[in-house]
């Protein structure tokens, strides 16, 4: 158990005895809950689900709801944020997803997969953006193209920069032979990772099948070892999770070692993000496809060679992607759409810790309806998938909009 973390066991009964039938018996199963929410956030974390429930009910203003309630009930406060346009898609790009930003050489650079209409489908390539503050962005780049009649799709994994390198990470799929496309269907095809490196964000060099048959979708980081690690899932089982390390001092472009989690009954860790505590713990958090609208955890204390059995959280999430990291001044944030509303995603929630250990507070990144202007496969309204970077003492979040515009946020954390 992470150190600090609290845990709470709740013995229901060993079995149940039946009124029909003669000694029959069901067995009813233990349950363990890792505790990451201080009562108080808890208790907010409630309010804010009974607030939607209330507005999705015909109340939108809550003190003429039954019963009344103070307008400020329900609320997570909205953090100082400056929002910008990295990419508005259009009738050639419709389906923008999968982003991920970083700071290269002073300026910041935002990449995504961009696909004709559907998500995860033939053509799918990947496209970049630059700017000089995280404002300004210039118009976007192709990092690497993807011909339709090719069959291969394309998701953009992460980047992952250095004093002297930018390296991208990029999710190939071959879909021939194969006519359930989608993101559903991956366990089904092949698929690898490769990588592509620049020193100037024009050229990019090539490195193919650096790891085969993982799907994953956040880049490596450095442990405070000095080695590269992130999270991924086994194409051919998902319900086995892999973390992809690299030992130390080795580039992205070189082949990670892929080191198993061990498999939770009932869990399916679709995505991973993690940080690392300060007495050295890597504290994994995972989501989970199996619709808990819960986040699980797994841990490692000998920097990532081996990991805990994953337990479910307290900590609520509507089945989308997370991005865990740790602020300049060394608390520790959880980005996401951090409620238990099933596929919810009109809220980015940013929850703070002081220590990782527990969540006390949470603020709003960006909320409100929105609506897709082009239908598509697995296009959902919403703010979706964030991945984030720490620098100029600012945290920026990049975000994809109804999964057609790619955005990226601003936060003043000084405020939080």
């Amino acid at each position: 158990m992470p150190a600090g973390l609290k845990h709470q066991t709740r013995k229901v009964c060993d079995c149940l005895y039946l009124e029909k039938g003669v000694n029959s018996k069901v067995e009813i199963r233990k349950t363990t809950t890792v505790s990451v929410l201080s009562e108080e956030l808890r208790r907010k974390v409630t309010d804010f689900k009974l607030r939607l429930a209330m507005q999705h009910a015909g109340y939108p203003d809550p003190a003429v709801g039954y019963p009344p309630m103070p307008n400020e009930w329900g609320v997570f406060p909205q953090a100082q944020v400056v929002r910008s346009t990295a990419f508005y898609g259009n009738e050639a790009f419709s389906d923008n997803h999968h982003q991920s930003v970083t700071r290269f050489k002073g300026r910041h650079v935002v990449a995504w997969s961009t696909g004709l209409k559907h998500e995860d489908h033939p053509g799918q390539e990947i496209h970049y953006a630059i700017a000089s503050h995280g404002l300004d962005w210039e118009k976007e780049q192709v990092l690497v193209h993807t011909d339709p009649d090719s069959r291969l799709v394309r998701h953009n994994h992460g980047l992952c920069a250095t004093e002297t390198h930018l390296y991208a990470l990029v999710g190939v799929c071959d879909t021939r032979g194969n006519t359930q496309l989608g993101m559903c269907s991956m366990d089904a095809q092949n698929l690898w990772i490769d990588v592509y490196e620049t020193e100037d964000l024009r050229s990019w060099k090539h490195y193919e099948r650096i790891a085969p048959r993982v799907y994953a979708f956040e880049e490596p980081r450095l442990t405070r070892s000095g080695r590269l690690l992130c999270f991924g899932v086994a194409v051919d089982d998902w319900r086995q999770g892999l973390v992809l390390r690299w030992e130390k001092g080795a580039k992205p472009v070189e082949a990670p070692r892929a080191i198993e989690i061990p498999k939770a009954s009932g869990l399916e860790p679709l995505q991973g993000s993690w940080y690392q505590l300060e007495n050295g713990r890597i504290v994994l958090f995972l989501r989970d496809g199996s619709f808990s609208c819960r986040l699980a955890l797994t841990w490692s204390d000998d920097d990532g060679d081996s990991w805990s059995l994953p337990q479910m959280t307290d900590f609520p999430n509507t089945t989308s992607r997370v991005y865990a990291g740790r602020l300049d001044d060394g608390r520790y944030y959880l980005a996401g759409n951090n409620y238990d509303r099933l596929l919810d995603r009109r809220h980015l929630l940013l929850a703070v810790s002081d220590n990782g250990e527990s969540f006390d507070r949470m603020h709003t990144i960006v909320s409100g309806a929105t609506t897709r202007r082009i239908e598509g496969k697995h296009k959902e309204d919403g703010y979706h998938y964030p991945n984030c970077c720490v620098s100029d003492g600012k945290l920026f979040v990049t975000y994809s909009v109804n999964k057609e515009n790619i955005e990226v946020a601003q936060v003043d954390t000084t405020g939080l």
